[in-house]
């Protein structure tokens, strides 16, 4: 082991909960990295105060009943001795101690499994997290390709290439419908700078440049939009803009394309 020990799995060293190999390159890397032979000290010294916080085990009453009864067997023959020591009840005197150990087990034992039910819940969080953007994702994705595929069936939808500016890179297209307002974009950019983003407007006959949507770079599939029916493009640009958008245009155009 060329790492060092990380915290997690110092802790489950310490309640017993590593084995085979993974137990073996711990110790082995310990022996010589006095860091993480603190560490695993440490770990073991949070067990133990983990263990005597657990509440006392008390035993069955059957088992109390028969420790009792075997204990009175014992004293019987020194009974007649006055001042005679029960010796050999001394002799129970390690069970006390004995259930003491049993409940460090026992807490120890649950910590385990309750640290591993934490990482276990973590990561189906993150699981659960990460299916439901992807899901969202793929409605969006089926919703603008139906959009799309009937705004190319529509009467009167035109079709705009969007052309790199000088120096810029890139491609895209938009097809827009000006009696029913909707738009559908799709094509390549690459990533935007840091804290910048990409927006695309759109452009009337009269009038400021409409914004229709803030993105990141490498978008392929097709975005659709909704702007008020009836209302005349005269182009349609991409600019970069401050991380977010914003209500108007303020930096360089990367993408141009003039309608029909």
């Amino acid at each position: 082991m060329n790492r060092h020990v990380n915290p997690e799995d110092s802790d489950l060293y310490a309640l017993g909960a590593l084995d085979g190999a993974e137990m073996q390159e711990l110790e082995a890397h310990v022996r010589s990295c006095s860091a993480c032979a603190r560490a695993v000290d440490e770990a073991r010294r949070r067990v133990a105060l983990l263990g005597l916080s657990a509440p006392a085990a008390a035993p069955p009453t059957r088992v109390k009943e028969a420790l009792l009864r075997r204990v009175r067997a014992e004293r019987v023959p020194e009974a007649g001795r006055a001042g005679a020591r029960p010796e050999r009840v001394r002799g129970f005197a390690w069970l006390t101690p004995a259930f003491g150990v049993a409940a460090v087990l026992f807490a120890a034992l649950a910590a385990g499994i309750w640290m591993k039910d934490v990482r276990d819940s973590r990561r189906i969080r993150e699981l659960e997290g990460q299916l439901a953007l992807a899901q969202n994702r793929s409605l969006e994705i089926a919703r603008a390709s139906e959009e799309t595929n009937k705004l190319l069936e529509m009467p009167g939808t035109k079709r705009v290439a969007l052309m790199p500016m000088p120096g810029m890179e890139g491609h895209g297209g938009v097809l827009y419908n000006a009696k029913t307002g909707m738009v559908a974009c799709a094509g390549w950019l690459p990533a935007p700078p840091t804290g910048k983003s990409y927006q695309l407007w759109l452009v009337p006959m009269e009038g400021k440049p409409m914004p229709l949507r803030v993105f990141g770079g490498e978008w392929t599939e097709p975005m659709t939009m909704h702007v008020t029916p009836g209302m005349e493009a005269k182009a349609f640009a991409v600019t970069e803009e401050p991380e977010g958008g914003m209500p108007w245009p303020t930096g360089p155009k990367v993408l141009v394309g003039v309608g029909e």
